[in-house]
């Protein structure tokens, strides 16, 4: 056990200090003078008298849901004063809606956030910058490594506090493989091994079912940001430029097209209708595709719903004799600059990541927790996919480079990069057109 606890302390400092070498100063200057502006109205919230209201909103699952209901519901006992309204749903309306909110000036005290859309957030001054309330110790985050504070900051800013932190991969399920007759993928398989074993899949699976889901599309990462760093590249360069060229997404968008005309990932229209479902429903959890692109902390929620066979987790394909594609991820929290309660908010990100009885419901759902205290106390109640995953995320934490910080425009820049990926897979566009008309778009958003 004080090897396991070693390691992932090991490891949290590890991949924070990555995370922290990526920051983007360009952002240094966003809410600038801003930090103190709401003092007077949070002057009240020191009185337990006074009854107030938080919102606070994160994207996921129903497992995710119930967990993080369990949290909020024990920090209103903890302060009886304070109620907290709860906003969630899944990752893709997460953003939508985060959006269309901060946009018209009602998003939530205390908002989940990805240090792939921060820097968007932060530049349009819709963050709260917190290095007073951490200094002070209003926001007492005194337990977290220096480098997990920095990784929450854009520029010399924090703008959020680590929640936990994670590595994606592609999972399958043994029962499904070994009814199928179906050898498992290897560990660190290439590109050409990933269309390999999705043709070997589908002549298994007939009719019933699928390789993939269709990850053409969607968001720019994981997938696309892996092949795209494999190449030599990356999505975004460090001055916020686009980062790859139409080659790259050529190749990327013909490997998926090639695949979907031959049947071996699902056709357009099913993958619509699949969209969006709950994961009890989803492509993996019925079945319906052999193998899932998956954040390794999400692995234990398959395996209970699932019922048989284990989960297991594979890395993300490679291109032969490339180099590596990982990168950090984690999930965050942020005050809004909007919020009127900015203590009441900080008092609950506070609890959420420190409090003894918060962080054993939390163990890794959205990977280890950043606190050194808080991270020792979820290892001793891990299940064995949660081990898994954790094993997953020792392996490739080590493989990772430092990635750039998405630019201001990212929203517009994914949503045209699926919109172009759905035109080909609804045969509305080639490869080629979506491409051109993709990068020229793209550029332009960016101001190229």
């Amino acid at each position: 056990m004080k090897r396991n606890l070693l390691l992932l302390s090991m490891i949290a400092l590890a991949f924070l200090l990555l995370i922290g070498c990526s920051s983007n100063e360009d952002a240094g200057e966003t809410n600038e003078g801003e930090s103190n502006d709401n003092s007077s109205e949070n002057a009240s919230e020191n009185d337990a008298d006074e009854q107030i209201e938080i919102s606070f909103s994160w994207w996921g699952d129903t497992g995710r849901h119930e967990k993080y209901n369990e949290i909020v519901d024990l920090f209103e006992e903890e302060y009886p004063n304070i109620k907290v309204d709860r906003q969630f749903g899944g990752w893709e309306d997460y953003w939508d809606r985060l959006t269309t909110q901060v946009s018209g000036g009602n998003a939530p005290d205390v908002v989940s956030m990805h240090q792939f859309y921060v820097s968007d957030y932060a530049r349009r001054g819709a963050l709260h910058v917190m290095n007073d309330m951490v200094d002070s110790g209003e926001l007492d985050l005194s337990d977290f490594p220096d480098a997990a504070l920095n990784s929450g900051k854009v520029g010399e800013e924090i703008v959020m506090v680590a929640k936990g932190i994670t590595m994606p991969g592609y999972v399958y399920n043994t029962a499904v493989f070994d009814d199928l007759g179906v050898d498992y993928p290897g560990y660190d398989w290439t590109w050409d091994d990933f269309v390999d074993k999705a043709y070997e899949i589908k002549e298994a699976m007939g009719e019933d079912g699928w390789a993939f889901e269709d990850g053409s599309g969607g968001q720019l990462q994981p997938r696309f940001r892996y092949f795209a760093r494999q190449s030599g590249q990356d999505v975004f360069t460090d001055d916020g430029k686009l980062g790859f060229d139409e080659q790259v997404l050529t190749d990327w968008w013909t490997m998926w097209d090639n695949m979907r005309q031959d049947d071996v990932i699902p056709d357009a229209s099913t993958s619509n209708e699949y969209e969006g479902l709950p994961l009890e429903a989803n492509m993996f959890a019925t079945k319906k595709v052999a193998i899932l692109g998956l954040p390794a902390n999400q692995m234990y929620l398959y395996e209970e719903q699932m019922g048989e066979g284990e989960i297991n987790i594979v890395r993300h394909p490679h291109i032969e004799g490339g180099p590596n594609g990982e990168y950090i991820e984690g999930a965050y929290l942020s005050i809004t600059e909007a919020s009127p309660h900015k203590e009441a908010a900080a008092k609950f990100i506070e609890f959420f990541v420190s409090n003894e009885k918060s962080v054993k419901i939390f163990k890794t759902e959205q990977g280890p927790p950043a606190g050194t205290e808080a991270s020792n106390l979820v290892m001793e109640d891990l299940t064995p996919p949660e081990q898994r995953a954790v094993e997953h995320i020792q392996n490739t934490v080590e493989l990772s480079e430092p990635a750039p910080y998405a630019p201001e425009g990212i929203n517009e820049v994914e949503t045209l990069f699926a919109d172009n990926a759905e035109a080909i897979a609804f045969g509305q566009k080639s490869v080629e057109q979506a491409v051109t008309d993709f990068m020229s778009e793209a550029r332009s958003i960016l101001g190229e």
